[in-house]
């Protein structure tokens, strides 16, 4: 018994060593503005493996937008649908390419980060090839000279030979766009995509 305890302790100081060294690093893992990788010290509350001036465990904009969510981000959320003459398999290619929506296949099983960013509610994806896709991810695009970050999520179904196509878009924590203008330049882009 009491080598199994030494065995146990070893192995739990083994384990926070090693994510302590693991996450000393600059590549920090955030969801929705909030640093998953992380660690203050449970007694003091100090940092231990990042520069709070550098980077916060909680982004600033992340807490303002928490704060302002139900005036400031009503007026960057919006939606829109369109058709498109080509078949939704077709439409969904020209689409997943021109956004970089990810499927299952575009991440390792074996890499943390990817099984993270699969949790991430912004990710998601559902297909029946030949009637129906469905897909959120993070997307990136600019608006009057800025670049924006951005959820994007679009459902392409079948409409005979054909295809509709319904669009949403979201602000992340930190996004700072006019939502009209946004839906505009996005309108357009899905419009040269499936052309």
């Amino acid at each position: 018994m009491k080598g199994a305890k030494r065995v146990l302790c070893w192995v739990g100081l083994g384990a926070i060593v090693t994510v302590a060294a693991g996450c000393t690093t600059q590549d920090h893992l955030y969801s929705q503005g909030r640093c998953l990788t992380c660690i203050n010290n449970p007694v003091t509350g100090q940092p231990i493996n990042y520069d709070p001036e550098q980077q916060p465990a909680i982004e600033e904009d992340a807490v303002a937008a928490g704060r302002d969510q139900g005036t400031a981000a009503g007026n960057r959320h919006g939606r829109f649908s369109m058709a498109s003459p080509l078949d939704v398999d077709t439409a969904y290619a020209r689409v997943r390419s021109e956004f970089g929506f990810r499927s299952e296949v575009d991440f390792n099983p074996n890499s943390n980060s990817d099984q993270w960013a699969m949790m991430d509610n912004a990710w998601h994806f559902d297909a029946t090839p030949g009637a129906f896709y469905q897909m959120s991810d993070y997307a990136r695009q600019t608006v009057n000279g800025t670049e924006h970050s951005l959820v994007l999520k679009a459902q392409i179904q079948r409409d005979g030979s054909s295809s509709r196509i319904n669009v949403e878009y979201l602000p992340t924590a930190n996004a700072r766009y006019d939502g009209d203008a946004m839906g505009e330049v996005l309108e357009q882009r899905f419009r040269t995509a499936l052309r």
